[in-house]
């Protein structure tokens, strides 16, 4: 399957089930130096012999991406000035007519620019090559979450980034304390619940031909997530109706 897919289906949904390469715990970091939404670059280098990095990959079609933002700018207040947060800017999850999978590193800088613009990220936006030179090394997952150490070796992965906020906290404590690896995590019921909640939003926003295909790959996912969206949209509605009563 080509890695810059034009529709998402259930291979696809099957794939991000679980980590099947990459480097694990006590591994090697692969190398990188990267363009910026900002128009810096970043590399491993950057980070290797002076502070560990979390490094967690997303895209602004994915809904698991902006569910992840609330716990992981926690943990950035937290360890900000101990810690390096990088989000890798991937391929599209979940492709649309507004938001394709890019066909230039320009226009994939620029849907990496649209993520951090609307989820307010406080930290830089990587964006990886046009075909993902990066994100295929590290086992091409939508939101997985890495932890480098100083060393430049993974200390700690797991496969969403919005996992358990707890293990995470723990993951970066035990970094820091000179602990490494620490080992990783594959949940999917928090990250799942979590992701359905924005999912409806995400998909309106991708436009109708990623609706379409995420109705067709997961119908009864799709009718939850459906579900919750809507009545996401009626909560505002009735509290205006009884603030005007």
């Amino acid at each position: 399957m080509t890695y810059r897919y034009p529709h998402f289906d259930t291979h696809l949904m099957r794939e991000g089930m679980r980590f099947r390469a990459g480097p694990r715990p006590s591994e090697e970091m692969p190398d990188f130096d990267l363009a910026t939404v900002d128009g810096g670059r970043i590399a491993k280098s950057d980070f290797t012999g002076r502070v560990p990095l979390l490094l967690t990959m997303g895209s602004v079609t994915c809904p698991m991406t902006t569910a992840a933002d609330r716990a992981l700018k926690r943990l950035y207040a937290q360890f900000r000035d101990r810690v390096a947060f990088v989000t890798l800017y991937v391929r599209e999850a979940h492709p649309g007519e507004r938001y394709p999978q890019p066909d230039r590193l320009e226009r994939k800088i620029a849907h990496a620019r649209d993520l951090k613009e609307r989820d307010a990220l406080p930290w830089p936006v990587a964006v990886d090559t046009i075909d993902g030179t990066l994100h295929r090394r590290l086992d091409a997952k939508p939101n997985a979450a890495y932890l480098m150490d100083a060393r430049g070796r993974v200390a700690f992965r797991e496969l969403w980034s919005d996992d358990r906020e707890a293990v995470l906290r723990e993951a970066l404590a035990d970094v820091l304390s000179g602990l490494s690896p620490v080992g990783e995590r594959q949940g999917h019921v928090v990250p799942m619940l979590h992701g359905i909640a924005e999912m409806d939003r995400t998909l309106d926003m991708a436009g109708p031909t990623a609706r379409r295909d995420f109705r067709r790959a997961a119908p009864p996912v799709y009718a939850v997530a459906r579900m919750a969206g809507l009545m996401h949209r009626r909560r505002p509605r009735e509290r205006h109706q009884r603030e005007a009563a």
